[in-house]
């Protein structure tokens, strides 16, 4: 959806990454089972760190078994399906059609227009089957259109949304299993995706006259390249301060079964992003894990 919740594969042990892969390919198996073939092209790297960090949270029972799939007849470690896999899966298919509707309404190009159409059933499937997803993926996006109408010019209330969202989210997939430290994770989480979608949206958002959260807050854009520079210690500190949140709450966490995964995203992952993006001269290319 996003891809800014990574690994850094580069200090990513061997055991890691085929966990990494086994979270990936489960909920692309899931989707499939639950919603059909085409949706499983909604499988990204941001539901797989959540798959991770929520299975773990919730102290959940894994099961990985090598198989081959409809898209990949070579075998892998794909993590079979339990009922905290069947929630995420569908959380991230109303989210998917979500953005794709959000993508419409910002005239960003056909390809939106027939993922909404194509995923449609599969998030009406979703939605009656988890309706408090629904409902806080329906009225987060609520918030953020209203964001966006009255050109807010805070950066943290113009994340808000999205953040709380996030961990609305988490706390619907696993219950009574979510803490305040889960819950503080998963905010920064979601507002370290807001801001890093919005300093890669920086040319595209000024070009189309779209409400962009740190030209709202900071005023004239000339450039990429100006902006970036002029505005350097402001953008730092937004990004980078959400991120030392976002590892004080996870290392607060009790995990256990992926503890070692989960600690080279948050801790060396989301720094590693988040120097990438205030680095770029261009919107960055989506990653490959």
């Amino acid at each position: 959806m996003y891809g800014y919740v990574i690994p850094q594969k580069s200090t990513l042990s061997n055991q890691d990454f085929v966990l990494y892969r086994s979270f990936y390919c489960g909920i692309c198996c899931q989707t499939g089972k639950l919603f059909g073939q085409l949706p499983r092209f909604t499988t990204n790297y941001d539901f797989t760190f959540l798959s991770a960090l929520l299975h773990d949270a919730a102290k959940a029972d894994i099961v990985i078994e090598e198989h081959g799939c409809v898209l990949n007849p070579k075998k892998k470690a794909i993590l079979q399906p339990n009922p905290l896999h069947e929630r995420i899966a569908a959380a991230n298919i109303i989210l998917s059609y979500k953005k794709a509707e959000d993508g419409v309404k910002d005239g960003d190009g056909l390809k939106y227009g027939l993922a909404r159409r194509a995923f449609s059933r599969p998030y009406k499937k979703a939605a009656a089957a988890f309706p408090e997803i629904a409902e806080a993926v329906n009225a987060a996006y609520e918030k953020i259109d209203s964001v966006e109408t009255e050109n807010v010019e805070s950066l943290d209330r113009a994340a808000d949304p999205f953040a709380s969202m996030m961990a609305k989210i988490s706390e619907v997939i696993i219950g009574e299993r979510i803490d305040d430290n889960l819950k503080g994770l998963c905010y920064n989480i979601g507002k370290f995706v807001y801001f890093a979608d919005a300093i890669d949206d920086l040319e595209d958002d000024f070009r189309k006259k779209r409400y962009n959260p740190f030209i709202a807050a900071l005023g004239e854009f000339k450039s990429r390249a100006d902006f970036m520079e002029k505005n350097k210690d402001a953008v730092e500190f937004a990004v980078m301060s959400t991120y030392a949140r976002a590892v004080d709450c996870f290392i607060r966490l009790n995990l256990t079964q992926s503890r070692s995964l989960l600690t080279n995203i948050v801790c060396e992952g989301l720094k590693a992003k988040a120097e990438e993006l205030l680095g770029a001269k261009k919107k960055l290319r989506p990653p490959k894990i």
